[in-house]
């Protein structure tokens, strides 16, 4: 499996060699013993042009949107539902002391009107992220991220006074390695797994020096709010508003949380 992401890698980023992207990386982890079954840490170890030998799977870089379940997890866990409305309009937020206000767009310029928050998820709508960030805490969102393994979101004195609501848009910078730790946990029912990397140190004679036992992890969502974050991340109907029915993230035959 190392092989092969190493490969799809490559070709990834090839592929959009003309958008000035050079480098990527990739983590595949058993959600369920959180065995790290492949880790890319850059397109080519060997290229100085872009640090290759730089693991970019454990670098901090910002996530983009997604960040956005783990604002709409912790509004599960305050209450709301996939059924919960918000207004997709021009919103303005108070700035902080000094600060200028902040007026969240979405990718695509427009607005939608009155939106669930399935279909806000699902399409990665930024103002109605932004909403629910208003509505559930930048702190409460922030514990959440970090209770499931994104250490870098500890809700610090520091780190509260960094990040605004422009978090739950990627405003934050996480490790992919965490990230995939942290998701790891809407599939496996709430449970959150560190990451393995060693299953068994042998000597040369074959005599066991250590040995990774598969922890099931703590529990740290209800089956029900780990499923409500995966069952709307794979509804390819909610999603079509903005990526359409056939897009890449359309996987026939197969159910795949995106």
């Amino acid at each position: 499996m190392q092989e092969e992401a190493q490969k799809i890698v490559s070709e990834e980023i090839n592929k959009v060699e003309s958008l000035h992207i050079t480098n990527g990386a990739a983590v595949v982890v058993d959600p369920q013993t959180g065995e790290v079954l492949a880790m890319v840490g850059s397109k080519n170890f060997n290229d100085p042009d872009y640090d290759g030998q730089v693991n970019v799977t454990t670098s901090l870089r910002q996530p983009g949107s997604s960040i956005k379940p783990f604002t709409y997890v912790t509004a599960f866990k305050k209450g709301y539902t996939p059924a919960t409305l918000l207004m997709d309009v021009p919103t303005e937020f108070p700035g902080g002391e000094g600060q200028p206000a902040y007026n969240p767009v979405n990718y695509d310029g427009k607005y939608r009107g009155p939106m669930q928050v399935r279909y806000a998820l699902a399409n990665s709508i930024n103002v109605a992220a932004v909403k629910m960030l208003a509505k559930v805490g930048i702190k409460e969102m922030m514990q959440t991220a970090y209770d499931l393994g994104i250490d870098s979101l500890e809700p610090t004195k520091e780190n509260l006074s960094r990040f605004g609501l422009s978090l739950t848009l990627g405003g934050g910078e996480v490790r992919l390695l965490n990230l995939t730790e942290a998701y790891s946990a809407f599939m496996n029912q709430g449970y959150r797994v560190d990451p393995v990397a060693v299953l068994k140190v042998t000597d040369i004679n074959g005599k066991v020096l250590e040995e990774n036992h598969p922890d099931k992890g703590r529990r740290l969502l209800t089956p029900e709010q780990a499923y409500l974050i995966a069952d709307i991340l794979s509804d390819n109907q909610a999603r079509s508003l903005i990526f359409g029915t056939n897009s890449l993230l359309n996987i026939p035959g197969r159910q795949v949380a995106v």
